[in-house]
């Protein structure tokens, strides 16, 4: 999968019942590095580094550990919400899997990018 297709991923997760979605453009850094840029409707921007060169989960766990950062500053909302609590999701790898994760040690995981569709117990995408 490209890198364009993991941030729509994640911006699916945190756009989910909303319309709000910022423009994503890529840029080469030095060292193998990618920079991705989101740009509000304002032209404000927020971007950040990550490694396409890893595994798809490894990059998937990056962009959906940064990506929410940018989200808010760009919007003032962030990670999605572990369901049933105000606890903010944390961005995991298991078992080779980018997952959204309880950060309390809940039992509630889902795969990054299908929050919306997927709730699982916690250890298996």
């Amino acid at each position: 999968m490209n890198l364009s297709a993991l941030v729509a991923l994640v911006l699916a997760d945190l756009s989910a019942g909303t319309s709000t979605r910022p423009t994503v453009s890529y840029s080469p850094l030095d060292e193998g590095m990618v920079e991705v840029l989101l740009t509000d409707d304002d032209g404000m921007g927020v971007g950040f580094g990550v490694q396409p060169d890893r595994s798809e989960a490894d990059v998937l766990c990056a962009l959906a550990d940064r990506i929410p950062d940018a989200f808010v500053e760009l919007y003032a909302v962030g990670l999605p919400l572990v369901p049933g609590t105000r606890r903010p999701a944390r961005a995991d790898v298991v078992d080779g899997v980018a997952l959204w994760t309880d950060p309390a040690g809940g039992p509630w995981s889902c795969p990054v990018g299908r929050y919306g569709e997927t709730v699982r117990p916690h250890g298996g995408p």
